[in-house]
Parts: structure tokens; sequence; C-alpha cells
């Protein structure tokens, strides 16, 4: 599909392309171990509102989530701006017999679909690379009535993060732009109906631990805390890692 380049999509390809490919972030797993239990929050949420649906996988990169989606919805339609992502990810389909998920190279700002031709949009760590105005028209105008959209979101707050993030420049790109709480107010503004759940402060405690035995413990109890103290204290939210956007467009609109 031919994409209209301007400079700034033409470097988010290019990284992803070499990212995907070269395994560039892969030093940084050991701190994404910790995000086992906002996963399985967030997967349940994908599942009781996927379930026999039409599904758009919103920035899928290598496709990972689009697998899982494919087992319970109806048809799972994933967009990237990596070629090479998308390349492999339909070979990867293709070998599995996965007639109902398809990836297809496609400009998330401006995305190729009817008006309403998804029941639900899904984005991991995509938002941060876009415009949001244009991304939220466009996630807007291809959401059904009655839909929801979930969003996987860093944050940019935490003073110790954005100094890993300053240190380590090969893993994200030079436009990339962790949400901020003007952001999130944004979100908010645009959509009639949206929620933000926070993750991951105390829980980044655990990565030295990620391989002895009682991990998954420490991890649920330090989960635990966060959920204490961003209920307790709910100015620290923004100082979160990541976030869970959850967006309703209702029935009527």
């Amino acid at each position: 599909m031919y994409i209209q380049m301007t400079e700034r999509l033409q470097r988010e390809k290019q990284y992803h392309n070499t990212a995907f490919s070269e395994g560039v972030r892969k030093s940084a797993d050991k701190y994404y171990a910790v995000h086992k239990i906002s996963f399985e929050e967030l997967s349940a949420l994908l599942e009781k509102y996927g379930k026999g649906k039409k599904v758009l996988e919103y920035g899928c990169g290598p496709g990972s989530h689009s697998f899982i989606l494919a087992r319970y919805a109806d048809t799972v339609t994933s967009v990237d701006i990596s070629d090479y992502a998308i390349n492999n990810a339909s070979k990867l389909a293709l070998e599995k017999g996965l007639n109902n998920l398809s990836f297809i190279e496609m400009d998330a700002e401006n995305l190729q679909f009817e008006a309403q031709s998804f029941d639900l949009v899904y984005g991991n760590a995509i938002l941060h690379h876009l415009n949001l105005e244009k991304a939220f028209c466009e996630i807007d105008r291809v959401l059904k009535k009655g839909g929801k959209a979930f969003f996987y979101e860093p944050l940019g707050h935490n003073f110790f993060i954005n100094i890993y993030r300053k240190l380590t420049p090969r893993m994200r790109t030079v436009d990339e732009h962790p949400l901020t709480m003007k952001d999130i107010t944004f979100v908010k503004t645009f959509f009639k109906i949206a929620d933000v759940r926070y993750y991951h402060l105390t829980t980044i405690l655990a990565v030295p631990f990620r391989n002895l035995r009682g991990y998954h413990t420490l991890l649920r109890f330090l989960h635990k805390t966060d959920r204490f103290l961003f209920g307790l204290l709910p100015f620290i939210q923004k100082y979160a890692w990541y976030c869970v956007i959850e967006i309703s467009k209702p029935a009527g609109e």
C-alpha cells in the first residue's frame, strides 16, 4: 500500500524496521517483565470486549498480540508503518493458518478503512509516536457506535525513567513523546467517555529479583502497593511508568 511519507514517518519507519530486524530493544526485556500483571488485566478486557468482534490492532509491530486477539475475535486487522514487521507477521499468520488475521502496512494517522469498521481498537505503545489529534480523529472515525478502544502507553513524568530514556537513545525514536498529563487531559476532552488506569510505580523495584523464587509474589504485592498509593495519593499517578487508556464510544453517537 502506498503511504505518503513525511520526514517524521520516514524516520519512524526506518527506526522500527531496524529495531524489529536487529532486536534493538531486547536489552529492555528485563524491565518489561514487570508488565505481567498489567498485561493480564488488559488482556482480560480485550477478550471481554473483543470476543466475536471485528478488531483493529493499531500499530501492531511484529504482531505478537494480534495472534492472541485472533483466538477469540471474529476478525483481526493489524496495521503498522514498518513493512519489515508486516511482512514477517503475515508470513507467520499464513504458517499458522489464521484466516481471520490480516496485516497491512499503513499510516496510523491516515487509516484506509471505512467509517465504523471496528468494534474494538487496541494499541500497545503506539500513541506516543503519533500526532494525537490526527490519531484520535482516525480512531473515532473507524470505531463503531458502542465500540471500545484500549491503549497501553508510557508516561513521561517519572524522573528516574526519563534519565534511563536519555541514557538509551538507540532504543527510541527522536519523535516519540511519552504521554504527559496534558495529553491525558486531551484524551478526556476529545472523547466523551475515557478512563485511565495507572501502572508500575513501585513494581519497577521487582526487576532485580525477576529470576528468583518468589518474584511473582513480590510483583503482586508491589502491584497492590501501587493500587493503594494511587488511591490514597492521586497526584502521584502521573509518576507511573505506564497507563491503560479506555475509550468508549456511546451507541447513540
